[in-house]
């Protein structure tokens, strides 16, 4: 039995993901049993940057789904794995080249200060005014269910539309990004039909859309935050749920001055609407 490995650490982008082969599949499921059944219960943390490893088992014709747990676990036998520094290091470790050098060191910073991946809860923030008719209303309901979250990222979000296309920027209209900056995305997005702007306050009228902001993790990531119509600002990191909350925990009433962990250019306000296209 072999496994799928995701490094559950992307926002914009597909996650990395690697196989793990029958040879060492044994060795796989003994590291996960010894470290118990509390595994069947972890969930991602509500951070930008490393999450956590999901591992899913790979069904063959020819052989028996050995789970990875003796019970517990999602439908299909596939564990979240967070929190236990030594395993996910253990595991990142498998994924080998097929892991980008600088997301690797990344993800052994995070396994070193546990602290980074679980924000708290902090005092609740004055939302700024919201001057966008047409804003979205914050709806986690609607977006963290089992048909649209895992399929739908920051971008899908941002625009308030779920393809269940991981949307990227520019590749519904012919101008995929040329590189994990701010000039290698916006102008995809502005193909897409988005307006850069220099803030979020100037009036927008019914059928004009709202404000969202691009933000990048140097040559790695992009990510899409919208202001919905309380005047705070969300987004949905990757595959992940969607929140309100910043990497420290706080409500977000400006993504340029909010807590992006790794996400540290932030590259402009934007206006998008209805009119837009993804996919």
């Amino acid at each position: 039995m072999a496994y799928l490995v995701t490094l559950d650490v992307f926002s914009g982008r597909e996650n990395p993901t690697w196989v793990i082969p029958d040879s060492e599949a044994n060795d796989v499921r003994a590291r996960i049993r010894e470290t118990g059944k509390g595994l069947a219960s972890a969930s991602p943390s509500d951070i930008l940057g490393y999450r956590g490893i999901r591992i899913t088992p790979i069904e063959r014709q020819d052989s028996e789904k050995e789970p990875l747990l003796e019970s517990g676990g999602e439908a299909d036998g596939s564990i979240y794995i967070s929190n236990i520094p030594e395993l996910e290091d253990y595991l990142l470790a498998t994924g080998g080249s097929l892991v980008e050098d600088v997301v690797s060191r990344h993800v052994k910073e995070m396994l070193a200060q546990p602290n980074l991946r679980n924000s708290s809860p902090q005092m609740a923030a004055s939302c700024p005014p919201c001057n966008a008719a047409d804003a979205p209303a914050y709806d986690p309901g609607f977006w963290n269910i089992p048909a649209r979250q895992p399929y739908n990222n920051c971008y899908n979000y941002a625009n308030n539309q779920a393809t269940n296309t991981f949307a990227q920027p520019g590749r519904a209209t012919g101008r995929p990004i040329t590189g994990l900056s701010c000039g290698g995305v916006q102008p995809s997005a502005q193909s897409d039909g988005l307006i850069p702007t220099a803030n979020f306050s100037a009036p927008l009228a019914p059928g004009k859309g709202w404000y969202v902001a691009l933000v990048i993790w140097p040559g790695v990531d992009y990510h899409w935050y919208r202001q919905d119509n309380v005047g705070c600002w969300s987004h949905k990191p990757g595959q992940t749920a969607v929140r309100n909350t910043d990497n420290s925990g706080n409500r977000i009433t400006d993504p340029r001055t909010c807590n992006r962990g790794g996400y540290t250019d932030f590259c402009t306000y934007m206006n998008t609407g209805r009119w837009a296209r993804i996919r």
